[in-house]
């Protein structure tokens, strides 16, 4: 799972001296737009990797002396299979998300797949493919599984550190400190995002024109109200919308975590919304950060989010 992977700080005692050499970070832009399309890079990459593994599996079997449609076949149902495991697992870990409405395992739209789920639906599949074989075809099976998963394995992973090497340098994403944000809240309030130092931060770029926004906004209140005691704040940024439009809204909704908006246009100090969206890559809404206790951002998600999804980052940055 290359979701911001990191190369640990290493340090080498020599000499009472200690030497140490800096952590390296891999960042992949999150989302690209096609036109009026928001696609993210991680499914498509996905996907893109497993017609490559079913295209490669054609090939293989055929050199193992499979028919082709036969060995293509094992991979599809593989990557079925595989698929069926990473959405069951994730939602079996966490499953108090999905008690309430265990129907919503269904929309394989919203985020939350567990990658060794994957590994092991898909090898369990693969197995029992194996074991249902006969003769020389059982090998033949198997070579071919593992070679053109391999293979499609080496293409996501590479697509993912390429995409790496088209995020602007100075753009934040996962492994960089969140840069200080000064706004205002709906009260008129000043606000700064370093003045939560010590809690898990949720922030939710948004917009009251922006459907999948307003859909994932309940969820957003509830967990703030489910994790505040333990260090989380939940915070929804308005993107260029005045404060008027964004409270009368917000009222109607009855959301109780902050908001924060553009300062008036008389009052210095304050940064812009859509800088600060913009700042990040401003590719589309919904965009959420998941910051850590100490700063961190520790994940970018750029989409409608499910609440198991977002349970889960909640885990991990208040474990920080």
């Amino acid at each position: 799972y290359l979701d911001g992977l990191e190369y640990s700080q290493t340090s080498i005692q020599r000499n009472c001296h200690t030497i140490r050499f800096p952590r390296r970070r891999i960042k992949t832009i999150e989302a690209l737009n096609l036109g009026p399309l928001l696609i993210p890079t991680r499914p498509l990459l996905l996907l893109a990797s497993v017609i490559v593994a079913i295209w490669l599996a054609g090939r293989f079997g055929e050199r193992f002396g499979l028919k082709r449609t036969q060995s293509r076949k094992a991979a599809e149902y593989t990557a079925w299979a595989g698929l069926a495991g990473a959405r069951l697992g994730f939602a079996l870990l966490h499953w108090s998300a999905y008690r309430a409405a265990p129907w919503t395992i269904l929309f394989l739209w919203q985020p939350g797949y567990l990658y060794s789920g994957a590994l092991i639906g898909g090898g369990a599949f693969a197995l029992w493919y194996f074991c249902t074989r006969g003769g020389r075809s059982r090998s033949a099976i198997l070579g071919t599984l593992a070679a053109s998963y391999l293979l499609a394995g080496a293409l996501f992973a590479g697509g993912i550190f390429g995409l790496g090497y088209l995020q602007p340098a100075d753009q934040p994403g996962v492994g960089d400190r969140a840069p200080d944000i000064r706004l205002q809240n709906l009260a008129g309030e000043a606000v700064r995002l370093s003045e939560l130092a010590g809690r898990g931060v949720v922030l939710n770029f948004w917009a009251t024109w922006c459907p999948p926004c307003r859909r994932e906004m309940p969820m957003l209140d509830a967990v703030q109200q489910a994790y505040s005691d333990a260090g989380l704040s939940v915070i929804g940024l308005a993107v260029d919308e005045p404060r008027g439009q964004v409270r009368r809204y917000v009222d109607s909704v009855g959301i109780s975590y902050s908001v924060w908006v553009d300062a008036d246009a008389t009052d210095s100090g304050f940064d812009r919304t859509q800088a600060i969206f913009s700042s990040y890559g401003g590719i589309g809404l919904p965009t959420t950060l998941f910051i850590d206790r100490s700063g961190i951002i520790r994940r970018i998600y750029i989409g409608e989010l499910s609440r198991g999804f977002v349970e889960g980052e909640i885990k991990r940055i208040l474990a920080r």
